[in-house]
């Protein structure tokens, strides 16, 4: 589809296909009004996947009180209008790979929509007990992406085994495994546990695609 869409677009123009048609703004506010309450997902899959496929699965994981309503706009594309709940609770996963959840915005084409980042709890390991704040959570979450939450009680301290943080990460990049921190004057690697952490390519350690797609395998093995 991609490719035609770009055939098309290298093509001259008639006289008739020119012309720009001006659509009612008002109208569209009813769909965005609407729209507050949906959700766009994408499977990170390369098989396709039916809307009642779907629907069938996710509404069992989600336990839904209502019917889980889903829409296919594309490719392993769907809206769903069981907002809040879902959008908790991400990150979600579908056969293991990841489902992208984002807010509709009423703007986008479905064929351009972006689906390159989620939020992922990470779970930071083998820091001092006196570095399991707050704090740390933020410098080490800003490290691989926005930090957006950070599970410690009232005081910013976690006195747990490791210090939970959820960040939106970037897809397109690898997945890091833990970075170096300098913690009074000590040098000490922090491993990173990801939650429910979906399945990825071994290769290049990205999430968007498995090791038979890699490019980078492709080049190693050529």
């Amino acid at each position: 589809m991609e490719d035609l869409e770009d055939m098309w677009a290298q093509m001259k123009l008639i006289e008739e296909e020119m012309g720009t048609i001006d659509l009612n703004e008002e109208e569209s506010e009813v769909v965005l009004k609407k729209g507050e309450k949906c959700l766009i997902g994408k499977v990170c899959l390369e098989r396709v996947i039916s809307k009642s496929i779907i629907s069938t699965t996710m509404a069992k994981i989600w336990r839904l009180s209502k019917p889980a309503t889903f829409m296919e706009v594309g490719a392993n594309l769907f809206t769903h209008a069981n907002k809040q709940k879902v959008e908790e609770v991400r990150p979600w996963l579908f056969d293991n790979r990841l489902f992208i959840i984002r807010k509709f915005d009423g703007v986008s084409q479905s064929g351009k929509m972006k689906f390159e980042h989620e939020a992922l709890w990470v779970q930071l390991h083998n820091l001092p007990l006196a570095h399991m704040n707050c704090n740390t959570g933020e410098k080490v979450g800003n490290s691989i992406g926005r930090v957006m939450e950070i599970d410690v009680d009232e005081e910013g301290i976690e006195w747990g085994k490791c210090l939970q943080i959820k960040v939106e990460i970037d897809l397109k990049r690898s997945i890091v495994r833990g970075p170096m921190i300098n913690a009074s004057g000590s040098k000490v690697w922090i491993p990173f546990k990801y939650e429910k952490s979906p399945r990825l390519c071994f290769t290049c350690r990205q999430i968007l695609h498995d090791t038979r797609l890699c490019n980078r395998q492709k080049v190693m093995s050529g």
